[in-house]
């Protein structure tokens, strides 16, 4: 039998952006896919508000893409750690698998991010921007978790 899927307009629009300010925000998982000019890898965190009474919940994404890796070490220290290294390459602690059948190395959407950084909360610096005539929360920076002054010295 065939069907209309209905949403209300509300849904469409979406919720308003949360204001420009300082938000603690915990990392809940990656959703890594390839550019759309396949050149590089985006690896999409979610994040999501903590500690807010009215934003609580709410949930904030970014793109770190492969191509602006100079970003990855402070996304993540907000959240307490340092990037591992071996002196000639460095890597977002943890690492990324899947589902054995569905894993391919080559195909970023089937990974699967397995590691320490789930489930941290650290403070990033929202600000609004505008895409396509439509206001979006945007990840100004990311800043420094306390915890990372006591840590090894970074790779």
């Amino acid at each position: 039998m065939a069907f209309q899927m209905k949403v209300s307009n509300e849904q469409i629009k979406g919720k308003d952006v949360i204001p420009p300010g300082i938000y603690d925000l915990k990392l809940i998982g990656f959703k890594p896919a390839k550019s759309k000019a396949g050149d590089s890898i985006s690896l999409n965190p979610c994040m999501e508000v903590q500690n807010h009474p009215e934003f609580a919940g709410r949930k904030v994404f970014d793109t770190l893409n492969s191509k602006g890796a100079w970003t990855w070490p402070a996304f993540v220290e907000c959240f307490g750690m340092r990037m591992e290294g071996d002196g000639k390459d460095s890597w977002i602690p943890g690492d990324w698998n899947g589902d054995v059948a569905k894993f391919k190395e080559d195909d970023p959407s089937t990974w699967v991010y397995r590691g320490p950084l789930v489930g941290r909360t650290g403070k990033a610096e929202i600000k609004v921007d505008n895409y396509n005539g439509k206001d979006n929360n945007k990840v100004e920076k990311y800043l420094v978790h306390p915890t990372v002054a006591a840590l090894p010295p970074a790779v």
